[in-house]
């Protein structure tokens, strides 16, 4: 009689290997069709030629060093001179020089964390890497401020720069995601009148322009305030962003919370958990490791939304290079104004692009 079951089982093989070639991969990829192939030599043509002309620009053509604008001819290449000879403005602002010490601890430190958190972004704790971002800056604040025994009061009007810009950045991040999970969780409430009011907020904030906020902030929020007390623009500017950046981060978390189904926190509550437990162990874990692509890229909006504050008056990045492109040693060549927003703009472009990066990372750890 014949049987249909093996007597023993089959050895284990390799997996299969893509013996395809890399070359014919790439054609398959860029020459599948003559019109698609057509394009990709058009585009390749329009890269080399383009990118040439950069190269040609930004490096072969360049002027690097130089105490004034006649170190750059207007029909020259790109006048980094402009960045070197005013490195100081650039990072720190009018920051005192006998207390650079504080911005550069800032610096390091940030790149430190920075560091830490790229090298074990596949074994260190989201909720510590949070938490970092979190505690940061408000100890970034406090040594750049100052005030106590030893630390002489440096006011923000004094910052400026990428100092600023980066204080600007995690202050931010930093208050709005508690307040966006907050408000999140209030427009889960079963209380009817913090349901209402946390989305009466959140819809208020997203229909008006951050731009609008910040004239808000700078212009009409002084005329409210109790006689004696005087916050500076650079704070109040910081409440806008916080504000607005909240409401935002709170769409985000409510749509987290929504992917964690009921039946987990029914579960949780059937076990002795408290609510609050549930919500600290079970329900928040993974909420937040749901939408961490979209808080990377609400903190990659924050850092490209902080050019907003030069509109304003407060001396950021931006701020920087169109103050310094007015100073007597540099005005006069329309290309010093050009080689400092393309500074900025490769400057913000790797910001964002390590940022993204990260977050594809997390997305694998997943």
């Amino acid at each position: 009689m014949a049987t249909f079951v093996r007597d023993t089982l089959i050895e284990a093989r390799a997996a299969p290997v893509n013996m395809t070639p890399h070359l014919e991969r790439w054609r398959r990829s860029w020459f599948a069709t003559p019109g698609l192939g057509l394009l990709s030599l058009l585009l390749l043509l329009a890269f080399v030629v383009y990118g040439w002309r950069f190269f040609q620009w930004a490096i072969v053509d360049a002027h690097w060093f130089g105490a004034s604008s006649a170190a750059c001819p207007t029909d020259g290449g790109a006048c980094w001179a402009f960045i070197t000879a005013r490195w100081k403005p650039w990072l720190v602002g009018n920051y005192p020089s006998d207390q650079l010490w504080r911005p550069w601890t800032c610096f390091a430190t940030f790149i430190l964390f920075w560091a830490w958190v790229v090298r074990r972004s596949h074994s260190a704790s989201l909720q510590r890497v949070l938490l970092g971002f979190i505690v940061m800056p408000a100890g970034f604040f406090v040594l750049l401020v100052g005030g106590a025994p030893g630390l002489p009061m440096v006011p923000p009007t004094r910052w400026g720069g990428l100092l600023l810009t980066l204080v600007a950045t995690l202050a931010t991040f930093a208050t709005a995601l508690p307040l966006g999970l907050a408000l999140a969780l209030g427009r889960r409430s079963r209380l009817p009148v913090v349901r209402h009011l946390s989305a009466a907020f959140v819809e208020s904030m997203r229909s008006v322009p951050l731009l609008a906020l910040l004239f808000v902030a700078a212009t009409l929020l002084p005329m409210f305030l109790p006689t004696g007390l005087d916050i500076d623009l650079f704070t109040r500017a910081l409440v806008a962003f916080a504000l607005f950046n909240a409401a935002m981060a709170a769409e985000v978390f409510r749509g987290g919370l929504q992917v964690v189904g009921l039946g987990q926190t029914e579960a949780a509550t059937t076990v002795g958990l408290s609510d609050f437990a549930a919500l600290r162990l079970i329900v928040l874990p993974q909420a937040v490791t749901a939408v961490v692509p979209a808080l990377v890229n609400i903190m990659i909006a924050v850092i490209k939304e902080t050019t907003l504050l030069s509109v304003i008056g407060v001396n950021d990045l931006l701020g920087a290079v169109e103050n310094g492109s007015k100073s007597p040693d540099w005005v006069g060549e329309s290309n010093i104004l050009t080689s400092g927003h393309v500074f900025l703009a490769l400057a913000y472009l790797a910001a964002c692009y390590g940022l993204s990066r990260y977050s594809r990372r997390l997305e694998t750890r997943r």
